[in-house]
């Protein structure tokens, strides 16, 4: 017995090893993800070893109570990388700094126009003496709020879910529209930062290049408060901004149209440039919970304050002294190289905030670094960042790799992606909630539907007792309500109601009457009982799509998750269509709305078979496999996965043949699975299971350990008669097996949304 337990402990103790090891693989494949480039690549391993070296400094533990906390908070600055790369920093002060910098440096700029891509988003379209064509966004989004200078209006623009550029000039907002109205042939004359330490720019704009302010755009990047704001120079007062706040929105401030403008607040914490020496710099920091420095000072990020304790660790490293040292010198060391490191930062603050005349900004421009470890803008030089390029190749020196990215092409690719993922995700949500709420009116139904069933299965009854109050109507006695009688089951003396404004017979018709229109009900409520079953049906089918979507990055490597991703918002477009078209939702815009109709017009067109060829057979057949995930069985045969409900119908309908096997899990919606094999050959029982499998993982119960899947001959498989829902289908003889989701290929490949399956269209016939 103690060999046995011997053994399965070390069993125990091998699984725990290989699990970590699969995380700590897992976590390289996250910090790779988004570094499209051999630049992003570089700059990644760069961060790994660099992250790696600062985990062995900040293992150093003080003993010391004060040493203990200090050491608590060193480790919690250093955030894991998956959670780092998941959601990008915010727009922090430092960051508005070098933007403000950067603008500046282009100055004087011409405005050609203005267009709003999104209700979060305004971009100005400027043009500087050059002739260079300069985009400047303002985004009051709650996570990622910004105000900068994008590399060009094309690229923002072109990976949006909405289409290409061209049509995204063609959404016309309010406020975009105001902003062109007011601003166009405009001079950018000024960008200055007027709170300090408050994340806070504001934009002045005048009719010529040395004349006054006429107007201000003002862009407020304070987080879910977020808003870009329009004042006039003169009067102060607001002229237009993308919302507006009331006085019962906010005892703070309002912003509301016509109404003067007021500056948010000061941000709480200490201002910076009044730290003398490190003794105060950490007692401010000791005064703050767990010792935050970001609390401790306005205009101090997380992201920000892990990187100083980065730089600390790494420079600690280096003068490791003999182990006699005592705890308190190694405090004290500790705290006067945070505060030499965080006098620097402030420093290059306080240098690209001093005004500077037209020649030295000409001559001069403030220098920008991206530390890529912990995805933070710096303005002066350390160990692991990267100096940052200009839009144009210069930044400030010739020294500068024209291979690094610009400071524009920087927060594009940390917040313009994740911006558009987000807009994405709002999709998916408007989806849910057409669906949430036709499931709720399909319950609704249900609920009346089966109260008329139960009232109609009463009309015997009630037809009974207008069959007795008949037979004793002559008992009846003028202005009763009642009548005495015998019940005709029973036997036993009985008293029936009557009306004494119809009488005895009157009353017994009543009854008569009332008990057909019961029984007419129920006789008509039946066929719509199975139609709302039907349709409940399919929309708990369309929910469950939804929610299989994986519109983020979520998968191990960058190739397959990039791919997916893009599938997937196909497959969203594709249904956000089929509920425009089921009048589920209404469309977004314009482009939706043609969409639904192309589509409904493609359905009633009938093709002239003579007129097909081998092209358009081909493109139905890539149309088909649109929606369809394919797997390799266990005996090298094809395993089809639907994706959507157009890819279920598919699978079902059009690619399954009689001689293959259909697979469907129980009850519960999922995907619609067929194992493909040539005529007269019998599925092998290897091959079976591992169809059931993936038919239970794409299903709304894969968190089930066994599920019931059933199975038959596509030729068994139809659609059910007056039903044009995608997806719906019916069997008339099925079998049943169990399957097992976390036995599947899906889960072995860590698969958690809608993935694509391990076989190219090409490879299928």
């Amino acid at each position: 017995s103690t060999f046995f337990f011997l053994l399965s402990s070390l069993g125990n103790v091998t699984r725990i090893i290989h699990k970590v090891m699969r995380r700590r693989a897992t976590m390289a494949c996250l910090l790779h993800r988004g570094c499209s480039s051999s630049r992003g690549l570089r700059w990644t391993s760069r961060a790994l070893e660099s992250s790696r070296r600062h985990r062995r400094t900040s293992s150093r533990a003080f003993t010391t109570s004060s040493s203990a906390s200090l050491s608590s908070d060193w480790n919690s600055g250093l955030e894991t990388k998956s959670s780092r790369i998941s959601h990008p920093p915010n727009f922090d002060f430092t960051a508005l700094v070098a933007s403000i910098s950067h603008v500046s440096s282009k100055l004087p700029l011409k405005v050609t126009s203005c267009v709003q891509l999104d209700p979060h988003t305004l971009t100005v379209h400027l043009l500087s003496t050059d002739s260079e064509r300069v985009f400047l966004q303002c985004s009051s989004h709650p996570d990622f709020a910004r105000a900068c200078v994008v590399p060009s209006f094309e690229a923002s623009t072109s990976s949006r879910g909405g289409g290409n550029a061209k049509k995204q000039r063609n959404r016309r907002l309010s406020f975009g529209v105001l902003a062109n109205d007011i601003l166009r042939d405009k001079i950018l004359v000024k960008a200055s930062i007027p709170i300090q330490f408050e994340r806070v720019a504001v934009f002045h704009f005048a009719a010529r290049v040395n004349g006054e302010s006429e107007y201000e755009v003002v862009c407020e990047v304070t987080g879910r408060k977020s808003n870009v704001i329009i004042v006039d120079s003169k009067t102060r007062n607001v002229v237009a901004c993308s919302y507006q706040v009331g006085e019962k929105q906010s005892q703070v401030r309002s912003v509301m149209l016509g109404k003067p403008y007021a500056f948010p607040p000061a941000p709480p914490g200490r201002d910076p440039m009044e730290t003398r020496d490190w003794e105060e710099f950490r007692k401010a920091i000791d005064e703050e919970k767990n010792g935050s420095l970001s609390k401790a000072f306005r205009g101090v990020s997380p992201a920000l304050e892990r990187t100083l304790r980065s730089i600390v660790a790494a420079e600690l490293e280096k003068k490791e002294g003999e182990d006699e040292e005592d705890e308190t010198k190694k405090t004290n060391e500790y705290y006067e190289t945070f505060f030499d490191a965080f006098a620097r930062w402030r420093a290059s603050i306080d240098e690209a905030l001093q005004e500077k005349g037209e020649e030295e900004r000409e001559r001069k421009n403030v220098k920008a670094y991206f530390s890529e470890h912990t995805r933070q803008i710096l303005l002066h030089e350390t160990e692991d960042a990267v100096l940052v390029g200009d839009d144009a190749g210069g930044g400030g020196g010739s020294s500068i790799d024209e291979t690094q990215p610009s400071l524009g092409a920087l927060f594009a690719e940390m917040y313009e992606e994740k911006s558009n993922e987000n807009e994405y995700e709002s999709e998916r949500n408007d989806c849910l909630k057409a669906v949430k709420s036709a499931l709720q009116k399909s319950a609704n139904k249900k609920a009346a539907f089966e109260k008329q069933i139960k009232a109609g299965e009463k009309h015997d009854e009630m037809s009974l007792e207008a069959d007795a109050i008949m037979a004793y109507a002559s008992r009846y006695k003028e202005n009763d309500d009642f009548v005495n009688g015998f019940d005709f089951e029973t036997g036993e003396p009985k008293m029936f109601k009557v009306d004494k404004d119809l009488g005895a017979i009157g009353t017994a018709e009543a009854l008569y009457k009332k008990a057909r229109k019961l029984r007419r009900t129920a006789d008509a409520v039946l066929p719509l009982m199975e139609e709302l079953e039907k349709e409940t049906e399919y929309l708990e089918q369309v929910e469950f799509n939804l929610r299989e979507l994986s519109l983020g990055v979520n998968e191990e490597t960058e190739a397959s998750s990039s791919s997916s991703s893009l599938e997937d918002k196909i497959v969203l477009e594709e249904i956000k269509i089929e509920l425009v078209r089921a009048n589920l939702m209404k469309p977004r815009d314009k482009q939706s709305a043609n969409e639904a109709k192309a589509m409904d017009t493609k359905s009633n067109t009938k093709n002239d078979k003579k007129k097909k060829n081998n092209n358009n057979k081909q493109s139905r057949k890539e149309q088909l496999m649109s929606g369809v995930r394919q797997y390799v069985a266990p005996s090298g045969k094809i395993v089809l996965c639907g994706r959507n409900s157009r890819g279920n119908e598919a699978v079902s309908l059009h690619l399954s043949q009689p001689q293959d096997v259909w697979f469907h899990v129980r009850g519960a919606p999922g995907s619609h699975v067929v194992l493909r094999q040539q005529p007269g050959a019998i599925a092998s029982d290897e091959d079976m299971q591992f169809a059931a499998d993936l038919a239970a993982f794409h299903s709304k119960v894969r968190n089930d350990g066994k599920v019931q899947v059933s199975y038959t001959s596509p030729k068994n498989v139809r659609k059910p008669s007056g039903v044009s829902r995608l997806g719906m289908v019916t069997i008339t003889k099925e079998e049943v097996m169990i399957g097992r989701p976390d036995d599947s290929i899906s889960f072995k490949n860590g698969e958690t949304g809608r993935a694509r399956g391990d076989v190219k269209v090409e490879e299928f016939d």
